[in-house]
């Protein structure tokens, strides 16, 4: 959705945009040979380095925005980049770059062991999958581009979301003045929020990294009606877990994004409960370009979006008590309308595509500046 929206919001502006895709889909239909080359692929991809290469060359680009190169395409687009002159803009919507899973979280917990050295620790836990064969291709390429500085030397900007995105990066080897942090933009809404809402709302998935189970064990039918929108493997158990509250808590399942954006309309607030370090809080900034305020957990990325009392609450990640405190102050009506005015003047501060689209142009400004002949 980030990128079709970014897309959109280029071509809007009057810029031409190509794409050069490459789905996961696609792999369920390979031959078994082509199907055994993948863990090479993933560490590089001689095929997806001839193609960008000739495409590169077929058309005068002005920079490659990069968004995700794994599984397929591989850091090898890079080379085909650096050979045709065209400078690299790459955004990181994870932490792939430095952890096999991606969120630096492994059991539930935040794990930074291959952050600095060698990524041998997700080999040896089985991060990606729960399996040690599909990590271990992870890990070589892990080990390898950031042996030979491939990110370093391919990429002219890297945008990250977050200040907490920009040191884990930072921390991890790319360079500091390298990496921009442009948050994601949320298109304005046809409506706002009016009055203080009726019920409190999770928007994603069910899923153990989303930390939903402390939300429902924080849970207290005295503060009326939680919304639970979303699914994933961990649904069933999480009703079950959520039977002891009664009607109070309400499952939804999946929802189209209109009926998920007509459901946060009347919210009177939106509660995130990860347990992860996430990139940014998408949802949370959707919920402020509808005037909801959000509660959240105070780690990462988070405390940038949420300042308690102000444009929501914050609480102790994985601590039931502590979230159960900010809902049961955020569920007042008056307060609640109170940090969803400041959270809706804080979309229209740093949110919007308009914002969105001037940091963007700059950045590929930048990128474009850098000379061919400048990098190493």
């Amino acid at each position: 959705m980030v990128v079709d929206q970014e897309r959109k919001l280029l071509e809007d502006a009057g810029h031409e945009v190509g794409e050069y895709i490459r789905r996961s889909d696609d792999i369920s239909g390979m031959s078994a040979a082509r199907k055994a080359e993948l863990p090479l692929r993933v560490t590089w991809s001689l095929q997806d380095q001839t193609a960008m290469k000739n495409e590169l060359r077929r058309r005068q680009f002005d920079v490659i925005h990069l968004h995700n190169s794994f599984p397929l395409i591989s850091p090898s687009i890079l080379a085909a980049a650096r050979q045709t002159h065209v400078p690299v803009v790459a955004t990181l919507h994870n932490y792939r770059l430095v952890c096999a899973a991606g969120t630096l979280l492994r059991d539930g917990r935040p794990c930074f062991e291959c952050l600095h050295g060698s990524p041998m620790p997700a080999l040896t836990h089985s991060c990606y999958r729960d399996s040690r064969l599909a990590t271990a291709p992870l890990a070589f390429s892990i080990g390898t581009h950031r042996a030979l500085g491939t990110w370093q030397r391919g990429v002219d900007r890297f945008i990250v979301m977050s200040k907490f995105a920009h040191g884990i990066m930072a921390e991890a080897g790319l360079p500091a003045e390298q990496i921009t942090i442009k948050p994601h933009f949320i298109p304005s809404p046809v409506q706002v929020r009016e009055g203080p809402g009726s019920y409190g709302l999770y928007l994603g998935r069910l899923s153990v990294e989303k930390g939903v189970s402390t939300l429902i064990e924080s849970w207290d039918p005295s503060l009326g009606t939680l919304m639970v929108a979303g699914d994933g493997p961990l649904r069933r158990e999480l009703e079950e877990q959520a039977a002891g509250h009664g009607n109070s808590v309400r499952f939804l399942g999946s929802l189209d994004r209109s009926a998920a954006l007509e459901l946060l309309l009347n919210a009177r607030y939106l509660v995130n409960s990860s347990r992860a370090f996430e990139t940014f809080g998408l949802s949370v900034v959707e919920a402020f370009a509808h005037g909801v305020p959000a509660v959240v957990p105070n780690q990462g990325v988070f405390p940038e979006l949420v300042r308690d009392g102000e444009n929501g609450f914050t609480f102790q990640p994985g601590d039931p008590l502590s979230l159960r405190r900010a809902l049961q102050k955020i569920n007042d009506p008056a307060v609640s309308v109170r940090t969803g005015s400041v959270a809706r003047q804080d979309y229209l501060s740093h949110f919007t595509p308009e914002n969105n689209l001037s940091a963007l142009e700059r950045i590929y400004s930048e990128a474009i500046a850098r000379t061919p002949t400048s990098r190493p």
